[in-house]
C-alpha cells in the first residue's frame, strides 16, 4: 500500500501509454474509414442524381421529336438520323436552353483528352436557305466509356417492327429509342427507353 501511494511504476506507465496508443490508432482508423465511406456515399449519390437529371432531360426531348420532312435530291424523308453512337432529331428545347422555335438536337459520344463524354449540340432550324446558325454545345455526362443507341420500328412498308442500330432516310420516326451507357468506372445504368409521341402507330404493335 505504501508503494502504490507513491505513484505508478515505470512499467505501469509504459503499459498505459501503449494501450492508449493502440486505442488511439484504432479510433483514428475507424474515423478515417467512416469519413471515406461518407465521402464515397455522397459522391455516388451526387452521380446518381446527375444521371437521373440527364435521363429525364433526354426522355423529354426525344419523346417530343417532330417528324419534320426534309427533301434531299428529290427524296423525301423525316428529319431524324440515328447512328449507333449518336442521334439527331428536331424538337423544341426548354426555354432555358434555347428559344426561338424548332431546333436540331444532336446527342452523341465525344472523345476528348482520352476521356469520353456524352455531348449535346443544338442549332436553330432555319426554314430559309440562309447561313445556318453555329451550333452550341454542352456536356451532359463525363467519364463515359461507350454509348449505344437502338431504334425500334419498321424501316420499310410491310416490315415487322424490330430493333435497328441505324435509322436513316426513313419516312417516319421510330416507335422507340433505346440508349445504353457504359462508364469508365465500370458502372452501368439501366437502359433509357423512350417512346416517341409523334411516331405513327404500327399495325399489331
Amino acid at each position: 500500500m505504501n508503494r502504490r501511494a507513491h505513484g505508478f511504476t515505470l512499467v505501469e506507465l509504459l503499459v498505459a501509454i501503449t494501450l492508449f496508443s493502440v486505442l488511439a490508432t484504432i479510433l483514428f482508423g475507424a474515423l478515417r474509414f467512416g469519413t471515406r465511406a461518407a465521402e464515397q456515399g455522397t459522391a455516388r449519390l451526387e452521380w446518381t442524381e446527375e444521371v437521373a437529371v440527364v435521363a429525364n432531360f433526354l426522355r423529354s426531348q426525344i419523346a417530343g421529336a417532330e417528324p419534320l420532312e426534309k427533301d434531299e435530291d428529290g427524296k423525301k424523308s423525316v428529319a431524324f438520323e440515328g447512328q449507333p453512337s449518336s442521334v439527331e432529331f428536331v424538337a423544341l428545347p426548354p426555354a432555358h436552353l434555347a428559344a426561338g422555335g424548332w431546333h436540331t438536337l444532336d446527342v452523341g459520344l465525344e472523345q476528348e483528352g482520352g476521356r469520353g463524354r456524352l455531348v449535346l449540340t443544338w442549332r436553330l432550324v432555319r426554314p430559309d436557305a440562309g447561313e445556318p446558325d453555329a451550333p452550341r454545345r454542352t456536356v451532359l455526362l463525363d467519364g463515359v466509356k461507350s454509348v449505344a443507341f437502338g431504334y425500334f420500328g419498321a424501316t420499310a412498308a410491310g416490315e415487322d417492327p424490330q430493333w435497328h442500330d441505324h435509322w436513316e432516310d426513313a419516312i417516319s420516326l421510330p416507335l422507340l429509342l433505346r440508349l445504353s451507357v457504359e462508364y469508365d468506372n465500370g458502372r452501368h445504368t439501366p437502359d433509357l427507353i423512350v417512346a416517341l409521341r409523334a411516331a405513327p402507330p404500327e399495325p399489331g404493335f
